[in-house]
């Protein structure tokens, strides 16, 4: 097998790390600065979650996956072994400057609101969801603890021990409360940008 397997909910992830800096993760989707694939209307749901400092190996090891057979693989082979994964959802950890980014098309059952405390212990994660259902999450955790929910396609949607954290960021990225942003998707990796 070319993967670890994380068991969650009796479903296995796959898990890889793509080699050096991620650079794709679609074919012909370029994964830049910018994160602009992801406000594209062909990709039906996705977690993307951002921690910082720490290696991709260990941030996997956080949210329960087995790391001993996880492959480091190019951008490409990464792109044609979760095309050939069907069914499985497959977790890609790559390094973005200081950060290191996790992917998960489809679903968010390795990182979640129950993922995120262990995935921030000693620093900060911030996670983005967006569901094929058109709900957009954003979660923001820092030092093992989920402190930020904000549900940024109804933004006066926020929850948490801090729900209002970001009051000045949603704002600026157009998701204040009374906000109804064009493009949800964009606005929230505005936010994460800002973050």
């Amino acid at each position: 097998m070319l993967a670890g397997a994380l068991l969650c909910n009796m479903n296995p992830i796959l898990v890889l790390r793509v080699r050096r800096r991620l650079s794709r993760y679609h074919p012909g989707m370029s994964f830049g600065d910018d994160f602009e694939w992801l406000d594209d209307d062909a990709i039906v749901g996705y977690s993307v979650s951002f921690v910082e400092a720490v290696e991709p190996v260990e941030a996997l090891k956080r949210i329960g996956a087995v790391v001993d057979a996880v492959p480091e693989l190019s951008a490409a082979e990464a792109d044609e072994f979760a095309s050939a994964a069907g069914d499985q959802s497959v977790i890609r950890a790559g390094r973005h400057g200081p950060w290191t980014v996790l992917i998960e098309h489809d679903a968010n059952k390795g990182v979640n609101e129950r993922t995120l405390p262990a995935l921030s212990a000693g620093t900060r994660a911030v996670s983005v969801f967006s569901s094929a259902s058109g709900m957009d999450l954003f979660y923001y955790a820092e030092d093992g603890r989920l402190t930020t929910t904000v549900e940024t396609t109804i933004p006066a949607n926020r929850y948490g021990e801090q729900p209002d954290r970001f009051l000045r960021e949603l704002s600026e990225v157009g998701l204040a409360p009374d906000d109804e942003p064009e493009s949800a998707r964009a606005a929230t990796m505005a936010l994460v940008r800002s973050v």
